[in-house]
Order: C-alpha cells, then structure tokens, then sequence
C-alpha cells in the first residue's frame, strides 16, 4: 500500500469516526426527555402567567405543565390540572390509583404539599388568606397558610366560617377562631370528656388562658383528668399507667382510708373547670377542678347499711409548656373524709312494740298500773 492510499484511508477512518459521534450524539439528543431542552414543540397552548413570567401550558394531549420566561419547560405536561398560587408553587391535580388528588409543586416539579387531597380552596376571612385542604382518606381537613405552610399542627375534624370566625372541630372538642388580618386566634374552646360512663365538658372562654395553652394542651388535661377520675373510685392502678406523670407525682383516690365505707360509685361530673396556677419553676402550671357527685355506701355508728349522696371536688395539676411536655404532677380530692349523717332513729312502730313489752302505752300510762289501781279499789269497797 502506498503512502497516498495510507493516507486516504486515515481520511476515511477519520470522517467514519466524525459520522459515528455525531450520530451518537443525534440519537442521544433526541432520546432525552424533550421538556428539558427548551421544549418549544410541547407547548401548544399557553395559559395564564405569574410575575416571574413563568406560565402554565397545554400539550397536544391538554395535559398541563410550566414553563419559564424563556419557555425552558421546567415542569413538565403531566399533570391534569396547574393553578399558580402567587406563592412559588402550583397546586397540582392528578390521577393516582383511579382517584382524582390535589397537592402543590413548586416550579420545578418537587412535591411540597402531598396529594392526599380531595380539594385545596383558598379563603379570605377578615383580610387574612390561607387554604383549606380535605383530605381524600376521611375527609379530614387541614389548613395551610398562604404560603402553604400548615397553620397548625394537626388535622380538623370539620370547618366551618362565619361572621369573621372559623369553628375547628375534632374528636374530643371544638374551638372557635377569631380571624384578623394577623392570624388566628383562639376564642373558645369546648373540651369532651368522660370518666367512666360520666360525661363532661371543659367550656374555656380565658383570652389569657387560651393564650397559652394548644388545643393539644387542652385535650391531653381533659383526658388525664377523665384518667384520674376513673383511679379515685375504682383505686386500679392501671388506670394511672397512661397518665404522663413525674416520679414523684401524687395521686389519692377517693377516701382511701375509711374504716365505714364500703363502696363509691360516680354518679355524674354536674362541673369541671380548668385554670392557670402559681409554681415555684419556670415552668407553666395548669388545673383542672373536678367536682364528683357521688353516691357513698357504708356502714353507720349502728353497724347498719347506708347509702349517701355528696359532691366532692378534686384537683389535678399539670406542668408543661406544651402537649408533649405536659405531665401531672399531683392529683387528690379536697375532702380526706365523708361527713357521715347521724344515724337514723329507731323505727316508730318498733319503739311502740318495746314500749308495750315492758308495760308501758304511747301516752305514758302502765297498762299494767291500771289493772292493779283497779283490783285496789275494790278491795277498798
């Protein structure tokens, strides 16, 4: 082989090689995802714009995607529904197992509300803007700021709004909201509970108080409240084990100690109220009174049966700042022991019977005398 056809060669070796990267990169190009490269050929109908200049569009299919101020596709036409929040972020719908669910993205694609949602509505209440989100599952509700951050740290049974307020409902409870254009704030709240089959409701209406308590707070009082109740009758220790309590912590049953009595049983919680104490720590302090109407069974100075119906108030004290902090700390009725009444008199009839046995009538008067005055006048005659 000469040099002329050695060098023709390498030119054909060269152009072979140059043909084959650039088919390679053809082949390459056109097999990535065309949503990352501008994607101009995607869109074909351009819907609404935010300020950044980005804007949601259609595909051929009339899915929904994003795209920038330069149309660099930066969310790309998979979902069924866009809507800009004004925020950021976009709230998505789209298909998951057969169900039509809503959360929200942000401009590039990342999931930051989960779609778990039936609905997601913006509201304005009194000039303040958030969201309200029903989740698909049980139709709780959950609300965001408009931000969409959450609100609160839980989820709602319930919402409902009226006259610049939002009610919020859960198992144990429902509260009420005021609305400005700063926030929230807690109005009232009504707390359910129950110590055996005796309901009760904690009714707090304390702007200061409800200040500084969660509506976490308020249902982890109530229900160790409820907890206690339970223990101070049934004296069961397993009725304190789900109590949150410190080492030292006290709790007394009702009259643990009296020789007379025989059984307790709680009649019904006719009142039960909860209230801020003073503490030695730096550590907020809580109440709840009690008051027990309850029905007492014991044996009277005469050894005999009785029954009794009294109210008893009890005290159980709480420390924490929050509801996982929150710990009972002491627990106990104010009255160590039961006023028992005087025993009851003898019975009328049995107290005429002894009478007459020993000779004597209602009035006084021997039955026996009278005979013997009788028999004495006789003889006189």
């Amino acid at each position: 082989m000469n040099k002329h056809m050695k060098l023709l060669f390498s030119a054909l070796f060269i152009i072979v090689i140059v043909l084959a990267v650039a088919i390679t990169r053809f082949f390459h190009d056109t097999g990535k995802n065309t949503y990352e490269g501008g994607g101009q050929s995607v869109i074909a109908k351009k819907l609404s714009t935010d300020e950044s200049g980005s804007f949601l569009f259609q595909d051929v299919s009339g899915k929904y995607g994003l795209a920038d101020a330069s149309e660099r596709v930066t969310v790309s036409p998979e979902w069924d529904k866009l809507t800009f929040t004004g925020t950021g972020l976009c709230i998505a719908e789209r298909q998951i197992k057969g169900n039509k669910l809503l959360g929200c993205i942000d401009y590039e694609g990342n999931a930051v509300v989960p779609f778990i949602y039936d609905t997601i509505v913006h509201r304005s209440v009194n000039g303040f803007g958030f969201y309200t989100a029903s989740a698909h599952s049980d139709g709780s509700c959950v609300i965001y700021n408009d931000d969409l951050t959450p609100a609160f740290t839980r989820s709602w049974n319930s919402f409902t709004e009226e006259d610049n307020e939002i009610t919020l409902t859960t198992d144990k409870g429902s509260y009420i909201y005021s609305v400005s254009p700063k926030g929230f704030a807690l109005k009232n709240a009504v707390v359910h509970g129950k110590a055996d089959t005796s309901e009760y409701k904690i009714d707090i209406t304390s702007k200061l108080l409800l200040s500084k308590l969660s509506v976490s707070m308020l249902e982890v009082m109530s229900e160790n409240a409820g907890r206690y109740i339970r223990y101070a009758f049934s004296e069961d220790e397993a009725d304190l084990a789900d109590i949150p309590h410190p080492d030292n912590a006290v709790f007394t049953p009702l009259f643990p100690d009296d020789p007379q009595l025989v059984s307790k049983r709680l009649r019904s919680i006719p009142d039960i109220f909860l209230y801020s104490t003073r503490s030695d720590d730096d550590i907020p302090h809580f109440a709840v009174a009690v008051t027990a109407d309850t029905e007492l069974t014991y044996h009277d100075d005469n050894g005999k049966l009785s029954h009794m119906n009294e109210k008893y108030k009890a005290v159980i004290e709480f420390s924490g700042g929050s509801a996982g902090e929150l710990k009972a700390v002491s627990a106990g009725f104010e009255a160590l022991m039961p006023e028992y009444p005087a025993p009851e008199p003898e019975h009328p009839s049995i107290i005429e019977h002894a009478d007459n046995e020993n000779g004597y009538t209602s009035g006084g008067t021997s039955s026996t005398d009278t005979g013997d005055n009788a028999a004495i006048s006789d003889s006189t005659l």
